[in-house]
């Protein structure tokens, strides 16, 4: 059977609480700068997740199938139906938002039209191109701090364009490697740094 997959949600839908639904990419109020991903994974005891919706700031931007294999929530539900194959990604430009803070709304769908939606809120910070096709512009060299902060490598002072930057890599579990999860402005980190990455007044 030919999988659909629709827009907004229909009028038929009902709120069905026995979904798992995990947001993992973006983390909850971090900064990104980069061409990134909204990912995560969707699983339920009996039925199978078809695909999630998308909505940004409020607004219908994408639908994507769920099925991408994930061996960990498998074994972390092995009783759920078809868990091993609850994943769902879909690619982001985040140098196309606007800066400053941003609300992300999934919404997963089983086959017999259940759903359950979580949100995740994040900052969008921005290099000057859209996209950066030149190497050199990407001076590593330039980093004058690396070291850990709580779950996070951080490396301070990247320069990108002539300006410098903080990026942090965080270990992910779905793509088993790491990945940049928080771009900033540079700034010296200790132990006591805060990030506010707060709605705007």
């Amino acid at each position: 059977m030919a999988l659909l997959i629709t827009g907004p949600a229909q009028s038929q839908d009902y709120p069905d609480p026995d979904i798992r639904l995990m947001i993992e990419s973006p983390q909850s109020l971090t900064t990104n700068a980069n061409i990134g991903s909204i990912r995560g994974w969707a699983t339920h005891p009996t039925e199978q997740v078809i695909y999630v919706e998308i909505y940004l700031d409020g607004e219908y931007s994408f639908s994507v199938p769920v099925g991408g294999g994930r061996k960990d929530v498998e074994d972390a539900y092995p009783d759920y139906y078809n868990s091993r194959f609850s994943g769902w990604n879909q690619t982001v430009n985040y140098k196309n938002m606007t800066e400053g803070f941003h609300e992300a709304e999934i919404v997963a769908y089983t086959e017999f039209g259940g759903y359950k939606s979580k949100f995740v809120s994040f900052c969008v910070t921005r290099f000057d191109k859209e996209f950066i096709s030149d190497p050199e512009e990407i001076k590593l060299w330039m980093t004058e701090r690396f070291h850990l902060w709580h779950d996070r490598m951080v490396l301070e002072g990247v320069e990108v364009e002539g300006k410098r930057w903080n990026m942090e890599l965080s270990w992910s579990t779905a793509t088993q490697s790491f990945e940049i999860t928080q771009t900033t402005v540079y700034e010296y980190i200790d132990e006591y740094t805060t990030y506010e990455c707060t709605p705007e007044d």
